[in-house]
């Protein structure tokens, strides 16, 4: 079992146990997952193996925007609102996270601070996966530490697709 790295804000998670006693979770979320749905059974009871799950009351906040950190969340259960604050001091909610979901991979990937707050809109439960721990599956399963860095790139790939067509749309609809 992989321990949890220090960069978790452990005062502030409630720690609910290893991946490895959440495997049925990972692999019921993975089967219906358009990221996970490529890894089997033995593949998700290794992943889960080299993640910690935790848990957290609604209102608490599960990332914070600015922060350093260098890991990422797969949310397991509940639902967490994603908000990014504006220089006027007011923070709008970008997106709903549910199950099955990744956030937090542009920090685990490049360790700068974190884009935008992550905010448990009801009790969640999620699985923490750190860069350590990546490096660590890379070097002990390459095969499926590399498919998973593709399936995670693939990820960051499809959501700056995604927010480069909205900024078109917007820059188009301001010069109308």
């Amino acid at each position: 079992m992989i321990e949890a790295a220090a960069t978790i804000p452990m005062q502030d998670y409630q720690l609910a146990g290893p991946g490895s006693d959440f495997v049925a979770e990972f692999q019921a979320l993975f089967a219906q997952s358009r990221l996970l749905d490529v890894f089997d059974a033995e593949s998700v009871t290794i992943l889960a193996d080299y993640m910690q799950v935790y848990r957290m009351p609604a209102g608490a906040p599960v990332l914070k925007e600015g922060e350093r950190s260098d890991y990422a969340v797969l949310l397991l259960a509940g639902e967490v609102n994603v908000l990014k604050s504006h220089s006027s001091g007011t923070a709008q909610s970008i997106a709903l996270i549910t199950p099955g979901k990744l956030i937090g991979e542009m920090s685990l990937i490049d360790r700068e601070p974190r884009f935008a707050s992550c905010v448990a809109q009801t009790e969640v439960v999620f699985a923490v996966l750190t860069r350590q721990a990546l490096l660590d599956l890379l070097d002990e399963h390459p095969k499926l530490g590399s498919l998973f860095l593709m399936r995670l790139v693939a990820l960051v790939s499809t959501r700056l697709r995604n927010t480069s067509a909205r900024l078109v749309a917007l820059m188009a609809q301001h010069n109308s």
